[in-house]
C-alpha cells in the first residue's frame, strides 16, 4: 500500500505541459503556419492534448492581432470545457478575438509591453465604385431579395443596409463583452470602459484585470506546474511539431 501511494505520488510529480501556438489572423479555415491559425487546427491539438494522460496542462502561445468572431468563440469555448489546467501566455500582443481566447483560459501572462484588449468587432467594405467607373467597368446586378446584394464592394450601402450592419455589429460586441466578463469576472463599470475597444498595455491590463500576471514563457510554464502538481516537466511544443512537419513535407518534394 506504501509502495503504491508513493509510486502514484511520483506520476503526479512528472508530466508534459503541451504548448499549443494561435499566431496570426485567426480564422475557421485555411491556417497558413505564422500567418493565420485555423480554429479547426487549434481544436484538433486542444482535443489531442485532453486524451493524452502524460500532459498536465496547457499554455496556449497567443500573439494575434485577432480575426472572425466565428472562429475566435469556437476556440475559446474548446478551452472552457478543457479539464486539464489552461494559461494564456500573451507575447506581443492578444488583441480582440485572440483576447476573447486568452480570457477562456484560467490564467493569463503578458509582458509589460504586450497588448491586450480591443474588445469589440468591426467590418471593413472596401468601395471600388468609383475606381471601376475611371476605367469605363460597368456592372449589372441581378437579385432575388432586397438584401442579396449587401457589401459588395461596387455598390454603396442606403441607409437601410447601413443599419442592418450596425444591428449585426452590436450583436457581435454584446456576446463578446458577455464572455469576457463572465470569463474574467469583471463588474459593470470595467465592462462600460472595455466596451470601447480601447488597447491596454501590460500593466495596465493588469491594473484592468484583463490579465493575471507581468512575465512570459518562464512564469506561464511555473504557474501550469503548480496548477496541475507536477515538479518535473517535460515541454511538448505543438508549433515546434507543425515546423517540423512543414519541412519534411518540403523535404519530401524536394526529393520527389
Amino acid at each position: 500500500m506504501i509502495l503504491l501511494k508513493k509510486n502514484m505520488r511520483k506520476m503526479k510529480e512528472k508530466g508534459a505541459i503541451a504548448i499549443i501556438p494561435i499566431k496570426g489572423m485567426i480564422t475557421s479555415e485555411g491556417s497558413i503556419f505564422g500567418l493565420m491559425s485555423a480554429s479547426t487546427e487549434v481544436i484538433k491539438d486542444i482535443e489531442e492534448v485532453e486524451k493524452k494522460r502524460k500532459i498536465k496542462a496547457v499554455i496556449f502561445e497567443i500573439n494575434s492581432p485577432g480575426g472572425t468572431p466565428f472562429a475566435s468563440r469556437e476556440i475559446a469555448t474548446c478551452i472552457k470545457n478543457t479539464e486539464k489546467p489552461a494559461i494564456a501566455w500573451v507575447r506581443e500582443y492578444a488583441a480582440s478575438g485572440a483576447y476573447w481566447i486568452a480570457s477562456a483560459c484560467d490564467e493569463i501572462v503578458a509582458d509589460e509591453l504586450s497588448t491586450v484588449g480591443s474588445i469589440g468587432a468591426m467590418s471593413i467594405r472596401p468601395d471600388i465604385g468609383e475606381l471601376m467607373k475611371k476605367f469605363g467597368i460597368d456592372v449589372e446586378t441581378l437579385k432575388t431579395g432586397i438584401y442579396k446584394g449587401l457589401g459588395l464592394p461596387y455598390e454603396k450601402p442606403t441607409e437601410e443596409e447601413r443599419e442592418l450592419m450596425r444591428k449585426e455589429l452590436d450583436e457581435i460586441q454584446a456576446t463578446f463583452l458577455n464572455a469576457v466578463a463572465k470569463n474574467r469576472k469583471l463588474d459593470d463599470a470595467k465592462v462600460k470602459e472595455l466596451s470601447t475597444g480601447k488597447v491596454y498595455l501590460g500593466r495596465e491590463g493588469k491594473e484592468m484585470g484583463l490579465i493575471d500576471h507581468l512575465g512570459g514563457k518562464e512564469l506561464a510554464i511555473r504557474i501550469a506546474k503548480e496548477r496541475s502538481g507536477i515538479k518535473k516537466e517535460k515541454i511538448i511544443d505543438y508549433g515546434e511539431r507543425k515546423r517540423k512537419g512543414v519541412l519534411r513535407r518540403l523535404m519530401e518534394e524536394m526529393m520527389r
